[in-house]
């Protein structure tokens, strides 16, 4: 497939697929890269489903301690929209409930059997090709979630037509899975869930991958539109893509986006009728002994997935990766859409007078030390702000690694300031967290900007 080929797909529309070039950005070179050798996790003994992991949503319990569930069964549903159901990815009891304030539901223990019993979802033949039966199956199975709506990036909702979907396989988040090891010998499940995602939406399926990716599994894949995209981070990120080939103009301007992992577990339910549960993620970090791969079932416990892997104390362990991962502890399971675990040093105290030191090996974006001039490779970064907060000044760091075409400092601002028609116009619509990760790194003034764009798009979303 050539840079300049053109595309006719089975919409009717031609597309000049050229390649996109982000030239804002940075790619982190720090220490931990795991290396490429997949191992498969032994059997937990329990998992753990957090219904936090999902935005917007009101759990609903449907079992209650001490029942037992299939794989696949359903344990709980959104109570707004009653038929996103949320399955156990393995058989079980559901030894324990926790609750947190007002009695929300943080947490459901599920002990699990030696070996699985699978849900029936009986998939027929003629499922594959009816949008309505694809939509019933992917809610009763519990699969999904999986889909996720911009913008807000929520569940996506059943009753919504999106004008695309988006599928992005080229990650470039610090310790991100490569795609090929993701995807190894799943290439007709991957195939068949972008053909049921372009069956079930009616609208395009765009397929954005490395502007160095030759291999057959995306070129030819069938049913999409291709598109390729070159730069540093974020330039792996749907929100980018999104913003260049698909823009969202208005909150019901509405865009579907799914990991290709996802996609390939799509594929795979409606090939063999079971759920699959299983996944292929990355450890790394610097403060972790083995950075490797590993194949883990939904829901496994940060501790069980870390077992035997020594951590150097102490150290932060972030489900996701360093950018964008929340902090959680070893009894806790990793997010539901985080592919990584990120461990890296914990820093304690301060550098006496750092901003006087010549900075040899310390990490810089700009050419504030000297390490700058010497480049050594990758670098050792701790969870250290290198400073407090501080009064907001236009140095241009935040633009710089931002490329999308909206003006950053001032839609802070307007958050900050509760303005909605000022945040519409800005273009907050086209705004995601992740996408102001790298602002948050670079900024000067230290403020926690992945906070605020989150803070302004819950606001505008109850308010708006």
């Amino acid at each position: 497939m050539t840079n300049l080929s053109v595309l006719q797909n089975r919409f009717g529309e031609v597309w000049r697929m050229s390649v996109i070039r982000i030239r804002k950005g940075h790619d982190l070179n720090i220490l931990g890269v795991p290396e490429k050798k997949l191992q498969h996790l032994q059997r937990p003994v329990r998992l753990e489903l957090c219904p936090l992991d999902f935005r917007g949503i009101k759990p609903k319990l449907l079992v209650r301690e001490g029942e037992r569930v299939k794989a696949g069964g359903a344990v709980y549903r959104d109570k707004g929209r009653p038929d996103i159901l949320f399955t156990s990815p393995a058989s079980g009891t559901i030894s324990s409930i926790a609750y947190g304030e007002r009695r929300t539901i943080t947490g459901i223990t599920i002990d699990l059997d030696k070996s699985d019993i699978f849900e029936d979802f009986r998939v027929s033949d003629a499922d594959h090709s009816d949008p309505a039966s694809i939509r019933s199956l992917l809610l009763k199975s519990g699969l999904w979630p999986v889909i996720r709506q911009r913008p807000f990036s929520g569940i996506a909702d059943p009753d919504v037509s999106p004008k695309a979907v988006f599928v992005p396989a080229m990650p470039t988040a610090p310790f991100a899975p490569d795609i090929f090891m993701q995807l190894d010998g799943k290439d007709r499940a991957f195939q068949s869930g972008l053909t049921l995602l372009a069956r079930l939406t009616g609208s395009p399926v765009h397929l954005v991958i490395d502007e160095k990716n030759s291999s057959p599994l995306f070129t030819g894949a069938e049913d999409v539109i291709l598109h390729r995209f070159s730069g540093p981070h974020p330039a792996g990120n749907v929100g980018i893509h999104i913003h260049h080939i698909a823009p969202i103009r208005h909150r019901d301007d509405h865009v579907w986006y799914v990991l290709p992992q996802d996609v390939a577990r799509i594929g795979a339910f409606f090939l063999t009728g079971r759920l699959p549960v299983t996944k292929v993620m990355t450890v790394g970090g610097e403060a972790v002994e083995q950075r490797q791969y590993l194949g883990f079932m939904q829901g496994s416990l940060i501790g069980d997935i870390l077992e035997g892997n020594p951590v150097s104390e102490p150290a932060r362990i972030i489900s996701g990766d360093v950018l964008t991962g929340t902090r959680r502890d070893l009894q806790k399971p990793i997010g539901f859409y985080d592919e990584v675990v990120s461990v890296i040093p914990e820093k304690t105290g301060r550098d006496f007078i750092g901003w006087l030191s010549p900075g040899m090996r310390k990490y810089s974006v700009t050419n504030l030390f000297l390490s700058r001039l010497f480049p050594s490779g990758s670098f050792s970064l701790d969870t250290g702000l290198n400073g407090s907060e501080r009064v907001m000044i236009p140095f241009g760091n935040i633009e710089s690694v931002l490329p999308i075409d909206i003006i950053p400092t001032w839609l802070i601002k307007m958050i900050i300031a509760r303005d909605i028609d000022e945040m519409e116009k800005l273009g907050i619509y086209e705004c995601d967290p992740e996408d102001f990760a790298l602002c948050s790194f670079v900024d000067a003034s230290k403020m926690e900007i992945v906070d605020i764009i989150r803070d302004g798009l819950d606001y505008i979303e109850k308010n708006g």
